[in-house]
């Protein structure tokens, strides 16, 4: 893993020269050829409102689809590396409506239809003002039955990095346990490891039992991206500082604490490194994390220096929550444009 200090741009943007890619990466189907980045997870059906009515009094709904590992897919292919997705769907139109959108993103999608359980769904608000309410309905979905036996060394070879979260583990025992699989056949193919917990606390009945798996999950990575909100949860009472230190004695190697309107911030060695936000105006929150999590891991696997990593997982981030959608806003290489931060990707 390359890691390298120097000052960090204060302002979001450095030189660079770019990589000239379609305006959006071409479909990918399973082709058996090797992957850049392999993650897993469950993605829904996301529905919302049409204008900003309140659930009860809507209508009529949008669609579109939402997941945060399929949210991190279709950045990853949009900065044109080659992702693979695992997990399962339903074998109903929402399953494939999901399977056809991330296969024309640039995903490479492994995920079997299930004919005996559903795609999950949620539904959501976008009003201007007050609480925007979420309802998911995903217990007993087609990703919930994910088990380790899905797997196959094949999947991971060639592989340069593993991405999972907190969420799927959460989702059943058969899915705990194919994290912990995916983490062994990663590391077999000599695949880093990335944990981002992104924690969900309705998904951990008992805190103390999801907080304990949430550690061990982080301690069996190189590297963690970690919320500052997640960070208040699995870290009650820590400084920022203290977060970094108690996340790196877990085990892995680089912690990035990721600090939303703050910026972002990451200690290697006793090199503390920290960037200011990309300055943006924010229209919809949701994505952004997924989407720094995507910049970052490109700028590491082409080798940059972490301030210039940082950068750019806070730029992708910021055109996340410039549009509305969980992931309709992340930017090609050829939007980011020569002041994006990106540089042929080795």
């Amino acid at each position: 893993m390359r890691m390298t200090g120097g000052a960090a741009r204060t302002d979001g943007h450095a030189p660079a020269q770019t990589v000239e890619m379609p305006a959006h990466a071409p479909a990918r189907t399973n082709d058996g050829l090797p992957c850049d980045v392999v993650t897993l997870g469950e993605t829904m059906v996301l529905l919302w409102p049409t204008g900003a009515a309140r659930l009860e009094d809507a209508a009529t709904y949008e669609r579109s689809l939402g997941g945060a590992e399929s949210n991190l897919a279709i950045a990853l292919a949009r900065l044109g590396l080659r992702p693979r997705w695992i997990s399962r769907l339903g074998d109903d139109p929402f399953g494939r409506y999901i399977r056809a959108t991330l296969e024309r993103e640039g995903v490479v999608v492994d995920a079997p239809l299930d004919a005996d359980a559903p795609t999950a769904v949620f539904f959501k608000e976008r009003i201007a003002q007050g609480a925007r309410r979420v309802y998911y309905y995903r217990r007993g979905s087609a990703a919930s039955h994910m088990d380790p036996t899905g797997l196959t060394p094949a999947q991971f070879a060639g592989a340069r990095l593993l991405h999972v979260t907190g969420i799927t583990p959460a989702l059943s025992d058969g899915c705990a346990a194919t994290v912990d699989r995916a983490i062994t056949l990663a590391r077999a193919a000599g695949a880093r490891v990335c944990v981002d917990p992104n924690v969900r606390p309705q998904l951990w009945p008992e805190p103390a039992v999801g907080i304990a798996a949430l550690h061990a999950l982080m301690a069996r990575a190189d590297l963690v991206l970690l919320g500052d909100e997640d960070a208040a949860y699995l870290f009650p009472g820590l400084s920022e500082e203290a977060v970094l230190r108690a996340v790196r004695a877990l085990g892995p190697r680089l912690v990035v604490l990721k600090l939303g309107a703050r910026g972002a911030r990451t200690m290697i060695e006793e090199e503390d490194i920290s960037i200011a936000p990309y300055p943006v105006a924010v229209v919809d929150s949701v994505g952004a994390g997924d989407g720094f999590d995507a910049g970052f891991i490109a700028g590491l696997l082409r080798g940059d220096p972490l301030p210039r990593c940082l950068a750019l997982g806070a730029r992708v981030g910021a055109a996340a929550v410039a549009t509305t959608g969980d992931w309709e806003g992340y930017p090609t290489s050829r939007e980011l444009g020569p002041t994006g931060l990106l540089t042929t990707i080795d």
